[in-house]
Formats: structure tokens, sequence, C-alpha cells
């Protein structure tokens, strides 16, 4: 059984669909400066957290729950897919990864894992959702092979030439690039042989 399955399980789960919008192509004239990369948008509401209790246990992905690991449940995005998340009232934002599904609590659209939570400055708080699966970005790079699809220091998506960016560490998962990075660094996601990679990355030069 998923972890996900049994928190507070006494309320039903509502609202199942999420909006989904298509990814916005790629101009075909790749300019010298970032552009903007427009993630599918996700229904916003409230987010909440899980933790302790289920540190260890399968989730419905099959994967091992880590509480300190930057994960989420969500009722219907697909396994791998990379979420930004942001505060509203701070500004502040996150990238997770989808590993389970929940929440089933009334309101609730999202349940992130304790460490993330923690980051993020939540507990039960609204919260912003984009998303970006890994076809979306396995589609990217078929049809863009001199550019890098990142995100920015402030964790917004964006479209660089691969001769703009300096790598800084070799690709690793999502939890230790967000775990490692500095504020000025950005973040390159590219599809890998398990999922999707990660590798922090400065502006050639700086």
């Amino acid at each position: 059984m998923s972890i996900s399955f049994i928190l507070q399980a006494h309320d039903a789960p509502v609202g199942t669909e999420t909006l989904m919008a298509a990814p916005a192509p790629v101009a075909e004239t790749v300019t010298a400066e970032p552009v903007s990369y427009e993630m599918s948008d996700a229904i916003d509401g409230l987010a909440s957290w899980y933790g302790g209790q289920f540190h260890g246990r399968r989730t419905a992905s099959g994967a091992r729950f880590d509480m300190h690991e930057y994960t989420a449940a969500h009722r219907t995005l697909p396994f791998g897919t990379v979420l930004r998340v942001e505060n509203p009232k701070t500004g502040k934002a996150i990238l997770v990864e989808v590993t389970d599904r929940g929440p089933f609590i009334r309101k609730r659209v999202i349940d992130l894992s304790y460490g993330a939570a923690r980051d993020l400055g939540v507990s039960v708080s609204p919260v912003e959702i984009d998303a970006l699966t890994k076809t979306a970005v396995s589609e990217f790079y078929e049809e863009n092979d001199s550019t890098f699809l990142v995100f920015s220091p402030d964790l917004k998506p964006l479209v660089v030439r691969t001769s703009k960016l300096d790598t800084l560490a070799a690709s690793t998962t999502l939890t230790n690039v967000m775990k490692n990075r500095s504020e000025n660094e950005y973040v390159i996601i590219r599809p890998g042989t398990k999922g999707l990679t990660y590798t922090r990355a400065c502006m050639a030069g700086e």
C-alpha cells in the first residue's frame, strides 16, 4: 500500500482534475540571451507535508520515502514530474519530484516531504505549482541541440545556449542539487537513463 493512502484517511479525496497546458514551443531562432520557458500549469491550492512516520516506507512509485529529500505526493501527475512550488507569501520557490500519490485531504493539492516543506517555509499553506514532465524535457532536447533547459537562480525555467553556461559539478539528483546549490547558481535539467538529471551551473565567465 502506498504510504499516501493511509495519510489521514478519515477525509475523502476531492477534485482530482489537473489543469495542464501544452509546453510552449521554443523559438526557432535561438538568441544569445536566455529566454523564458513555459511550464505546464497545475492546480494551485493548499500544501501539506508528511515525514517521520513514513520514513523508509515504499511510495506509490516504488521508491522508498526519505523525509529529507525533495519529493512530493500528487494525485494525478506522472511520477518523475518536476514541480516548481512557490510560497506566495514569501516568493520563495523550490523544486520537487513527484514520487507518490496524495494528498487525500479535502482542499489540499500536494503533500511535500518534510525537508521540502521546511525549506519552503510551509505547513498547511497556500502554494502555487507549475509542472514539467519527463516527456516534456525529452521532447525539448529532441528539438534543441544547442540549448539547455535550465532553472534560474530563483528557479524560473529558461532556455539558455549551451555556450553560455559552465557546469560546476557532475549531474546528480534533484535533492543533491537543492541542498548544495548557492543562491546565484542555475540548474540544468536533462533526461537520463533512470529519470531526469540535474546539474549545477553558472553563467560562463562568472
